[in-house]
């Protein structure tokens, strides 16, 4: 679903600044969104920079690699979240930053609020955070609420790589206040039916609850409130006829959004719970905090390149 709404989001949002693809961004505005050429953070940070229809590769900032950390909303100070506008690439001054502007994000309520809000059309414009540095394996463990009190509204706590396709993630629709789904993609393969529900909760929107994906070369495990429900092991992938693993392996940003499902295509719409009903606003996505624990020690993640 995170392909859904990051077209939505920049095409709502976006302003021309020059072409690539076909032709090659400038040096004064060097680094390629989905055809869009701009200089600072929402286009040359390496979550969504596509190097290789910049100005040259090197135009997109480096990736910076996974290290432990604790991001503890409740408190407005810290190097936890800035606005995209603010960022200049260096993550120690942020944890996690707006992908987008204008911004549906904030520190407010003591947590990290994403909020989807109704457009002049009638369609929402949400919100996505996301984190500055890159994660391949490890344990992420969220603190959230969900903000999907209507049909139609998605919140989502997600593990992506967007260049290659890979996913882990959690989902909440409107419709079912009582479960969070898991779901993981290997490089855009969107086979829905291999969704799993979490066991019955209290209501997600009125309470805060634990999620923890625990992401290993061999497995991986979804839990909630440290109740594990759901295991998928590579072994279990492998597809013979194309004689590879199906298994989600390559180094990915963490996120949290919110966004309009029930102003999707039909299917997206009917799983999402159908148009929003604007009377129960607002929606607001409330996280506490989030912890990251690497899988691989040391000062910084030793990146494995995965095509």
């Amino acid at each position: 679903m995170k392909l859904e709404l990051i077209s939505l989001l920049l095409t709502s949002s976006l302003v021309l600044a020059g072409k690539c693809g076909t032709q090659t961004c400038g040096k004064d505005t060097p680094c390629c969104v989905k055809g869009y050429c701009n200089s600072n953070a929402m286009y040359c940070a390496p979550f969504s920079c596509e190097s290789e229809n910049s100005h040259e590769p090197k135009s997109c900032w480096n990736t910076p690699h996974c290290v432990d950390t604790v991001a503890d909303f409740t408190k407005p100070s810290g190097p936890h979240f800035a606005q995209i506008a603010n960022y200049q690439g260096e993550p120690q001054t942020a944890a996690y930053v707006s992908q987008y502007e204008p911004s549906n994000a904030k520190l407010a309520n003591e947590q990290l609020e994403l909020t989807l809000a109704k457009q002049s059309d009638g369609k929402g414009f949400g919100a996505v955070v996301i984190g500055t540095r890159a994660i391949q394996y490890g344990t992420v463990t969220a603190v959230l609420k969900s903000g999907s009190i209507s049909g139609g509204v998605v919140s989502s706590l997600i593990i992506r790589n967007d260049k290659i396709g890979d996913e882990i993630d959690f989902e909440f629709v409107g419709a079912d206040r009582s479960t969070v789904q898991s779901n993981y993609y290997w490089h855009n393969e969107l086979d829905y039916t291999k969704m799993v529900k979490s066991q019955l909760l209290p209501d997600t929107t009125a309470n805060y609850h634990t999620y923890q994906i625990v992401w290993s070369p061999d497995s991986i495990q979804w839990k909630v409130n440290d109740h594990l429900f759901r295991t998928v092991k590579r072994a279990d992938t492998w597809d013979a006829l194309k004689g590879v693993f199906k298994y989600p392996e390559a180094e990915a940003f963490i996120s949290f959004s919110i966004w309009d499902g029930g102003s999707g295509a039909k299917g997206t719409a009917d799983w999402a719970g159908g148009a929003i009903n604007w009377s129960a606003a607002p929606f607001n996505l409330g996280v506490k905090s989030i912890a990251v624990n690497c899988y691989y020690k040391g000062n910084e993640t030793t990146y494995k390149k995965h095509d």
